[in-house]
């Protein structure tokens, strides 16, 4: 089935919501995994690192299959859910990936597990209470000196005291201009976990999760 020059698995259905027309693909989990593992990983990696990366997806598609379900879908195809590219991205490396791991998943106590993952950790994860503020036996922070071999190890983005000061008023942070952050506390990881925004008319201390989602991922 192809829609918008891009061939999809299963079969296709339209759902008319508000303003907006839905374009819902149906199809099993295995083969909703043969078109997020190549737009989550890609065939050049290691077969036991696909391996592990199926895993992970397959576990995190179970654990999070409802995410959408009151828009009439379980998953979307973005990094919102997972990044899911059809039929058009399949490659028989990662498809061999996902078939010699079929059914299976990650469990704690019986349980999936929150099987989220990332890009690059930078050198060091962190505990899921310095991310989430809730304690997850299985989310704790280790070292990860794999990750520092990659360039987008360390990065740097710019903004401008305008552009954050806009950001933060828009969010309900009202500082006035942007004239300084200073940070108060970091994660064992080195993250930030707290810091102070100084503006022109006054100061608020929020979260380092916070500032990183009113600025944007």
């Amino acid at each position: 089935i192809m829609v918008e020059d891009i061939y999809y698995r299963g079969y296709i259905i339209f759902n008319a919501s508000e303003d907006k027309l839905d374009v819902i693909n149906y199809l099993t989990l295995e083969e909703y995994l043969y078109g997020v593992l190549p737009k989550e990983l890609g065939p050049s990696f290691h077969m036991e690192a696909l391996k592990a990366q199926a895993i992970a997806s397959r576990t995190y598609a179970i654990r999070n299959l409802n995410k959408h379900i009151w828009e009439g879908y379980n998953l979307c195809d973005t990094v919102h859910c997972q990044v899911y590219g059809g039929f058009d991205v399949e490659n028989s490396i990662t498809n061999e990936a996902v078939d010699e791991t079929g059914g299976m998943i990650l469990t704690y106590n019986g349980y999936p597990i929150d099987a989220v993952f990332h890009s690059n950790s930078g050198g060091h994860t962190d505990d899921a209470k310095e991310v989430w503020s809730t304690d997850v036996p299985y989310l704790v922070g280790r070292v990860d000196e794999f990750s520092n071999s990659f360039s987008n190890a360390s990065w740097e983005l710019d903004f401008t005291s305008e552009e954050i000061s806009y950001k933060l008023n828009n969010s309900g942070v009202y500082v006035g201009k942007v004239i300084d952050l200073i940070i108060l506390d970091t994660s064992p990881a080195g993250r930030v976990n707290e810091h102070l925004i100084k503006g022109t008319d006054g100061g608020e201390i929020i979260s380092g999760s916070k500032f990183r989602s009113i600025i944007g991922p």
